[in-house]
Parts: structure tokens; C-alpha cells; sequence
């Protein structure tokens, strides 16, 4: 904790250790404080606005009846929460036989500003953009998704997928090299399309 000031973590986690004891003034804050986190990271996942909003329910209903687990050793409240929504987003797709879509990806990466996805992905047509990450593993998506989507750190990943932060970083580049990859040949392709073109209709 800081001499200075608390920091935001030090205050969700007083707001836990509060709600533990049963105060709902204290479990009311901390719902307002992690609801934002909690509904982008649903409403990225699950294509119906009504599923999301399930989800969100569900996930503070988990957290009342799993404070006591919390360990502000293992990691912060806010991974703490979002674990459990991972964990309820891949069930209820997994229910529904979806996978998270891939639309609300490149939606995100391509109007993501201040990344480095910035120069890979300006400039580029969604659909493009779409058909490349499809071509990408389910891992390499989830790990671009929660860097670029959900602005995790590295180390915040880590957290919530039980890795190593170097591992963590190792993944998140490799997905980005094959993805800008992947894009380049797309577009070199198109540009070969449109000399074809352009030489068939010359000989018109």
C-alpha cells in the first residue's frame, strides 16, 4: 500500500475485505467500480446484448459467494473478477457451440489506437482483417483479444490464464508476427488480383 495515497487495487481490496464482513455498501462499490471491466469484457464475447448482461449478473453473483477466496497474493481484484467472467464466457459458449466472435476482434483491433497495432492494422480493410484472425488459433486470439481488447498487461494475462508473463509476451508477438504475416500476403495477393485485371482488361 502506499504511504502516500491508496492505490486503486488497495481500495477494491478493502472494498473485499469489507463486503467479507457483510457490508453492501461495501459489496454495492465494488460492483460499480469492476461492472465496466466486467461488461466489455463479456459484450467483446458473446454476440447477444441479453447473453452479456446474463453473463455480468452471473459473474457478481460468483464473486458474492467466492470472497473468501480471494488471496491478494496470487493477484488483483480486478483479475480476480474477470477470471471468474472468463471462466462463465467459455462455458456458456461452449453450451452454445460458439466461439467468441470474430467480428468484435478486428472491430477492436483495427480502431485501437496508441498500440502497435496502430501501423499493422491502419489503412486495412475489417474484412481482411477478419479472414486473417479466423486463419489464427483459438490462443492467439485470446491473447490479442485481452492485450489490444481488453488492455491487459502482460503480467495481467498471466494472471488470468495461469502463465508465466514471459510466456505471456512470447504468445502475444508471436500472434501479432503471424497476424501482420498473414495480412501481407493477403494484400500482396490482392495486388497481384488487380495486375491481372488490369493486364485482361488492357488486352480488351
Amino acid at each position: 500500500m502506499s504511504f502516500l495515497w491508496p492505490s486503486r487495487d488497495d481500495h477494491l481490496c478493502e472494498l473485499i475485505e469489507a463486503s467479507r464482513r457483510g457490508d453492501r455498501g461495501a459489496f454495492r462499490a465494488l460492483y460499480l467500480e469492476l461492472y465496466d471491466p466486467v461488461a466489455r469484457f463479456a459484450s467483446r464475447r458473446v454476440r447477444r446484448r441479453e447473453d452479456a448482461e446474463d453473463l455480468v449478473a452471473r459473474v457478481f453473483h460468483r464473486l458474492l459467494e467466492r470472497l473468501g477466496e480471494f488471496d491478494r497474493r496470487k493477484g488483483t481484484p480486478r483479475m480476480f473478477v474477470l477470471a471468474m467472467a472468463r471462466n462463465l464466457v467459455i462455458d456458456h459458449l461452449r453450451a452454445a457451440r460458439q466461439e467468441a466472435p470474430i467480428d468484435d476482434l478486428a472491430g477492436v483491433l483495427a480502431d485501437e489506437s496508441g498500440t502497435p497495432l496502430d501501423a499493422l492494422v491502419r489503412g486495412e480493410e475489417l474484412r481482411a482483417v477478419r479472414e486473417a484472425l479466423e486463419e489464427l488459433g483459438a490462443e492467439a486470439r485470446e491473447v490479442l483479444a485481452l492485450r489490444y481488447g481488453d488492455g491487459l498487461k502482460h503480467q495481467e494475462i498471466a494472471e488470468l490464464l495461469g502463465l508465466r508473463a514471459d510466456a505471456v509476451k512470447q504468445r502475444a508477438s508471436r500472434a501479432l508476427r503471424e497476424l501482420k504475416a498473414r495480412l501481407e500476403a493477403r494484400a500482396e495477393q490482392d495486388a497481384g488480383k488487380s495486375r491481372g485485371e488490369g493486364v485482361s482488361n488492357a488486352g480488351l
